[in-house]
């Protein structure tokens, strides 16, 4: 699986389906044209034109960061972290609880704390992942990735 996508989109390993996104992410790739991969959880939407995999396991997951130029993903802190510690700026969209895509709004905070700080772009839809689809991909310096002891300061520093 990993080397032959220029986009990799997951929805990380929620119980709750995220339809939306898949789907954008799909529309996205029709667009574009670009090879993708939408590891899809336990959403019901099929990607049409994407490639798709329910869930992949952690190593497979890195992989397919490392290798792909692109990496869209839910608002999750494990997939946010891992794509920026691995060295992409990933492009993320949160999950509401609006529409059961979560059981907290929990996201909105992270997401929005991150954006602020220019770690990730946030993403509404379709439109906007092919707007930063179409600019070169973003990597991540070596030296300013979070490890755990930066990321705890970080959210030490957020919650006071």
């Amino acid at each position: 699986m990993p080397g032959q996508y220029s986009i990799f989109a997951t929805v990380g390993n929620a119980t709750q389906p995220f339809d939306r996104f898949v789907q954008a992410v799909d529309e996205a790739a029709r667009i574009v044209r670009l090879p993708t991969l939408i590891q899809t959880g336990r959403s019901t939407y099929r990607p049409r034109h994407a490639a798709a995999v329910d869930f992949v396991d952690r190593s497979e997951f890195e992989d397919l960061i490392r290798s792909s130029d692109y990496v869209a993903t839910h608002g999750g802190v494990g997939s946010v972290l891992s794509t920026l510690h691995l060295g992409k700026v990933p492009m993320v969209m949160v999950r509401y609880r609006k529409y059961g895509e979560v059981v907290n709004d929990h996201q909105l905070e992270l997401v929005d704390e991150l954006s602020r700080l220019g770690l990730v772009h946030v993403i509404a839809g379709a439109d906007q992942i092919v707007e930063l689809l179409r600019r070169p991909p973003e990597v991540f310096p070596a030296r300013t990735r979070p490890s755990n002891s930066r990321m705890l300061e970080t959210v030490r520093a957020f919650l006071s």
